[in-house]
């Protein structure tokens, strides 16, 4: 056949030419020519070789000639995805400030134990001078509703300074009261946010451990 090609008319010899490099190109082209998997608007999968413009950020794949997938092209994310991201984005960078600042405030484990002990003493201290004045207002209380007492045992009625200072006594003690309960619930809140801060320092000086 090649013997008949050399020997045979030129035009024959242009026509085999030109009908190989048109097989030659169109196995190439083949083997080349990439499909596109995606899901239209009714749910259906579609094979093309293109991709609509509208279904573009629904994602899609990329086939080889073989049917392989050598590319996935993800979904655009939605708004509320974008904000998911957005959120954790911005918690990761105020948790990168709050390890920063207890670092920089405590050097150890023992150090922020120190620290809480200090806090937890203090609100401890305010609760005494509470029950204090409160034990003095009892007392101041207890005159007031003596001398009261002993006005209307006289028939005569209750001095109007003496039924004021209870109704302030009585609104002191109250607010006193208050104080101490809140007091209380702060120390609950102390406990906690150090027993968190422990946890997340020790975590911290373990990992630049070597």
């Amino acid at each position: 056949m090649s013997q008949w090609l050399q020997t045979g008319c030129p035009e024959m010899q242009r026509l085999f030419y030109w009908a190989g490099l048109f097989v030659v190109c169109s196995v190439s082209l083949e083997a080349h020519a990439d499909l596109y998997r995606y899901i239209d608007n009714r749910g259906v999968t579609v094979l093309d070789s293109r991709v609509p413009t509208e279904f573009v950020r629904n994602g899609y794949e990329v086939l080889d000639s073989h049917g392989r997938v050598k590319l996935v092209v993800p979904a655009a994310p939605t708004a509320e995805e974008l904000e998911a991201s957005r959120a954790a984005q911005a918690e990761q960078e105020r948790q990168a400030v709050a390890d920063a600042t207890l670092l920089r405030l405590y050097s150890d484990a023992s150090d922020l134990d120190r620290a809480h002990a200090r806090q937890v003493a203090q609100i401890d201290s305010l609760i005494a001078t509470s029950r204090v004045n409160l034990q003095a207002l009892k007392g101041q209380r207890e005159e007031l509703e003596r001398q009261a007492a002993a006005q209307e045992r006289a028939g005569r009625k209750v001095d109007e300074r003496i039924l004021t200072e209870l109704g302030e006594v009585a609104a002191e003690s109250k607010r006193l009261n208050r104080l101490i309960e809140h007091k209380r619930a702060e120390i609950d809140q102390v406990n906690a946010g150090f027993a968190a801060q422990r946890d997340r320092l020790i975590a911290l000086t373990e990992r630049s451990q070597p």
